[in-house]
């Protein structure tokens, strides 16, 4: 039996809220650690650029380009390290939350964070490559001649991930595909779901943080800091179209706002898709199968189902983790 839209939604929203602190804690680093890489990368070398001229004074032997280039460098590469690690993490968590999604189905427990991370971990070469088909899709309908086209296969594209997690015995390219037919036939609802998660993740939570951060002032200091850094940025061309440093730094702290909002509610969008898959996954297999003569003509792959570990069921009944 079909399950509706807001039955999907309100169900992965419950699961969200039952467990957010686990949840929060798990996209702690993911979603922080991207920031304060970042942070760490541009604000070292604008504090570093801007006393630039104080520090060859006091240290002649910095006064060349080969030492500012190295100084520079070095002051980065933990930022970066910190951004990548936090960036990994991000993208291997599209798929341990559809598994702990399944996990709490099975036992009632959001429960061993680094088994289901496993989960990815068990396909990188596929996972890899899986994004990286992703990425030429995602850069290939951000072309405006792209958009609506883009938009549309999207939406057939959505629940990639949740193939990845749940069925092996497919490609990179199959992922797509069998992502393709488990949402034809189901575009409507589809479509409405990702609608609803969009309105309320980046639009109400987004501005409830907005609220949040004028609050604890952070709107006002942030706002500041990237208007200070967009004054070191060569912007004298696009200020006819009224772009300046203060419109930069406005706009770099919404940025902020919706990107720190988009990473911390992942794990309801994941709830939300991986109940929508195994529902429209359920009504297709229900679906009258072709005649036997088409079927002996056709080539056949065999798609196999993972399913959760025992072990993760075992130790869930058993007691709850540090999280």
């Amino acid at each position: 039996m079909k399950e509706s839209v807001w039955k999907i939604f309100f169900e992965g929203l419950k699961i969200y809220c039952l467990n957010i602190h686990k949840f929060l804690l798990y996209m702690l680093f993911p979603v922080l650690g991207q920031v304060l890489g970042l942070f760490w990368i541009f604000g070292l070398t604008y504090l570093y650029t801007q006393n630039l001229a104080d520090i060859t004074a006091k240290y002649p032997a910095m006064n060349n380009l080969s030492s500012v280039i190295t100084s520079v460098v070095i002051m980065v590469i933990p930022g970066l390290l910190i951004f990548m690690k936090a960036f990994w993490d991000y993208l291997i968590a599209y798929v341990a939350l559809n598994s702990m999604t399944d996990g709490y189905l099975n036992t009632g427990k959001v429960y061993d964070f680094k088994a289901h991370n496993q989960v990815a971990y068990n396909k990188t070469f596929s996972f890899i490559v899986l994004w990286f088909l992703f990425g030429i899709y995602t850069m290939i309908s951000s072309i405006p001649v792209f958009w609506i086209l883009g938009f549309i296969f999207f939406i057939y594209f959505i629940l990639i991930f949740q193939v990845f997690t749940f069925e092996n015995g497919l490609s990179p390219i199959g992922y797509f595909k069998r992502s393709f037919e488990i949402i034809r036939g189901n575009f409507a609802g589809t479509f409405i779901l990702m609608f609803l998660l969009a309105i309320f993740c980046f639009y109400f939570l987004s501005a409830g943080l907005s609220v949040i951060f004028d609050y604890l002032n952070l709107t006002q200091i942030l706002s500041k800091a990237f208007e200070n850094w967009a004054f070191t940025v060569p912007i004298e061309p696009l200020e006819p179209y009224g772009v300046t440093p203060a419109l930069i730094g406005n706009g770099m702290v919404k940025q902020l706002v919706l990107f720190i909002t988009a990473g911390f509610t992942l794990p309801l969008r994941s709830i939300c898709w991986t109940l929508w898959y195994k529902n429209s996954d359920k009504l297709s297999a229900e679906k009258p199968k072709k005649s036997q003569s088409k079927k002996q003509n056709a080539k056949s792959f065999k798609i196999e189902k993972r399913e959760i570990d025992p072990e993760i069921i075992r130790r869930a009944r058993l007691e709850d983790d540090e999280y």
